[in-house]
């Protein structure tokens, strides 16, 4: 599996109900054509199975806005190693300190997948019609 940057976005084939937990695809490429955001997809040979978008909020901070892998790919552990090659290349490249996410509220999937990768809950936000857990991870590079 590789990782790719871009600027553009196809849609990828979710789980029933999964798409209510992510932005909608034109928000996703909206958002791709400001300065301050890019993708990654996840290839498995040729086949893109998974994206990620991620906003720079601030100098070596970033807000990984959306993650998901293809319906048919998940369950297999490839969400955990897309996330890994994420952070790592965010380490690489921008000498990341912050990364910041937010998850709907009672998806436990996520959840359980950024705590295991040492992100902590900042805040849970109940308004109206956003039900959404914030959680950060601080990054140390050794160079």
């Amino acid at each position: 599996m590789n990782i790719v940057k871009t600027k553009e976005y196809e849609p990828l084939q979710l789980k029933e109900g999964q798409d209510k937990q992510i932005s909608s695809p034109e928000n996703i490429q909206s958002a791709l054509q400001t300065d301050n955001c890019f993708g990654f997809y996840l290839y498995e040979e040729s086949e893109k199975i998974g994206f990620a978008l991620l906003r720079q909020f601030e100098e070596k901070q970033f807000f990984l806005w959306d993650f998901l892998i293809a319906s048919r790919h998940q369950g297999f552990g490839k969400g955990k190693k897309f996330l890994q090659m994420i952070i790592d290349t965010l380490r690489k490249d921008y000498c990341v300190e912050v990364i910041t996410t937010t998850y709907i509220f009672g998806n436990e999937a996520a959840k359980k997948l950024y705590e295991s990768f040492g992100f902590i809950q900042t805040e849970v936000i109940c308004e109206n019609d956003v039900h959404e857990v914030n959680m950060e991870l601080i990054c140390y590079n050794n160079h």
